[in-house]
């Protein structure tokens, strides 16, 4: 009976795994991409063109969905924190591959030195106080 079960977890954690392995790292700046390799975040390999850490395929392709090429956001600038607007809640935090985004008085801060402009923290805004 129990080691059924264990043989049922131990196939269904394989599958999982499969889908982590699959992939791109690509670079949110020139398009460069990598095979990506299961255990070794995207976020800890470097662009060799811009020298900024990649992104995971799904990520970038969610925010380019996101942001579109006609809006007015322009992924090649940082993103912006309305502090009037920002409840201070870290989803943004939470969201941000590069560790860019700390809440500071109550208020998200963007460190533009760690930033991989990759926009991730718009889409995760609930508020609507990242552009």
């Amino acid at each position: 009976m129990f080691g059924n079960r264990k043989n049922k977890n131990k196939n269904a954690n394989q599958g999982r795994g499969a889908k982590i392995s699959s992939g791109l790292c690509m670079c949110p700046q020139c398009n460069y991409s990598l095979a990506h390799k299961r255990g070794v975040p995207c976020f800890t390999l470097i662009c060799p063109t811009c020298n900024v850490p990649l992104v995971r395929q799904a990520q970038f392709e969610n925010n380019n969905k996101h942001i579109g090429f006609n809006d007015n956001v322009d992924i090649a600038n940082y993103p912006k924190v309305d502090t009037e607007l920002c409840s201070g809640c870290g989803a943004c935090v939470n969201e941000c591959l590069s560790g860019a985004i700390i809440i500071e008085h109550g208020k998200a801060k963007i460190i533009n030195e760690q930033c991989v402009k990759c926009h991730a923290c718009v889409n995760a805004c609930p508020a609507e106080a990242i552009t």
